[in-house]
């Protein structure tokens, strides 16, 4: 029997207290969220990263219609597959409902730069194969959750969102984040620093590396030719990194950076295995 997921977004603030937003903006910044629904659906439901064409997600979130109160946006998306049956011992026992909406509320919140203990998903993170799914999956939904910002400052001050069975906050969007979401500087200075990968999808190019500087992960990417050139240096990087052996690798990048000057994300340059110390 599929399982329903539901999720509310409640606009407040400028004209939506009136129950009104500005048209285009308003009913894009809805089509944003859905189609972050879509594509995190898509991946909990098949485990395969997917953003263009048609695709199982595209039609597994639905909407009902808009409800006063301010402005009540309901979704609900409907998964026909356990997380088991998936994902194995990586979804770690958990239920369909639980399993995507810990995911969402992860890569809402990642993709804001917000702090997400939950470990719902660890299992998931920490699995070798499915860890840079999860980058992959962030930097996909960089977009549109950037277009469901399209209507603050143009009928709306903040957007609630809630979600999951028993619809409980999963964070606010307002100029803040509005501005984080818009605002990525590209630092091209070339930077070359020693890491360990800790996640890594061989098709799509994204992972994460540790970086000590920071004490915490960094998202990376590359264009196509550096994933031909280098796909097996952060695979046995990720290999080391699994079997806590402690190879790290030396890469050299430039940064996209938040308004705040933090990394967002690391673009590859280049990339060797490093050599160990004698």
């Amino acid at each position: 029997m599929p399982a329903i997921v539901p999720y509310r977004l409640k606009l407040t603030g400028d004209t939506a207290d009136n129950h009104q937003f500005q048209g285009y903006d308003g009913y894009m910044a809805l089509a944003g969220f859905a189609w972050t629904l879509s594509l995190v659906a898509n991946y909990a439901d098949t485990g395969k990263i997917r953003h263009r064409g048609e695709f199982e997600g595209r039609h597994a979130v639905m909407a009902k219609a808009l409800e006063e109160g301010s402005i009540i946006a309901d979704f609900f998306v409907k998964l026909t597959n356990k997380p088991s049956d998936v994902f194995g011992a990586a979804a770690g026992g958990a239920e369909s409902e639980n399993f995507l909406d810990a995911l969402v509320r992860r890569v809402i919140k990642r993709n804001l730069g917000q702090e997400n203990n939950d470990q719902s998903i660890g299992r998931l993170l920490a699995d070798r194969d499915r860890a840079g799914d999860f980058e992959a999956l962030v930097a996909i939904t960089e977009a549109p959750i950037r277009q469901a910002h399209s209507v603050i400052g143009a009928g709306a001050d903040e957007i609630l969102i809630s979600g999951g069975i028993n619809i409980n906050p999963i964070t606010t969007f307002n100029n803040n984040t509005k501005d984080y979401v818009k605002q990525s500087i590209e630092d091209l200075q070339e930077i070359t620093k020693s890491f360990s990968v800790s996640a890594f999808n061989a098709n799509s190019g994204y992972g994460s590396v540790f970086d000590q500087d920071y004490r915490h992960v960094v998202p990376f990417s590359m264009k196509q030719e550096k994933l031909r050139q280098f796909r097996q240096v952060f695979s046995w990087g990720l290999d080391q990194y699994s079997n806590r052996t402690g190879g790290r690798i030396n890469a050299t990048f430039t940064r996209i950076l938040a308004m705040d000057g933090c990394p967002k994300r690391y673009v590859i340059l280049n990339a060797e295995r490093a050599i160990a110390a004698s």
